[in-house]
């Protein structure tokens, strides 16, 4: 399995900004019901529990369903990498203002930048 793409697990899946699932069934044969102490997704379409990303009726709301049932949309958690990817992108930002900083002075250019 690569980064940033877990399978997905069904109704299960990432849940959309409203809270439901994105996950949805081509068919609308998607039912949950009780099944002792945990609910279960049953398809009516073939009588029996829901396979999820297996299913060739599945399909996500948000497009991020890929054809060997990896959702590529990141869990919340992951945004903290990102706020770090930002600071060190900064800092190479700075690195390269630094020397072009460099450059224009040598030059007698530093005015311009």
């Amino acid at each position: 399995m690569s980064q940033g793409r877990e399978p997905c697990l069904g109704p299960r899946c990432v849940f959309g900004p409203n809270g439901s699932s994105l996950f949805r069934c081509g068919k609308k044969a998607l039912k949950p019901t009780i099944r002792g102490n945990k609910i279960v997704f049953w398809c009516t379409w073939l009588n029996d529990e829901c396979i999820g990303a297996k299913c060739q009726y599945a399909y996500c709301e948000a497009r991020a369903l890929t054809p060997d049932g990896f959702c590529t949309i990141k869990a919340k958690g992951l945004e903290e990498e990102k706020r770090t990817d930002i600071v060190v992108e900064a800092k190479k930002m700075e690195k390269e203002v630094k020397k072009i900083e460099h450059h224009l002075k040598k030059y007698g250019l530093k005015d311009y930048l």
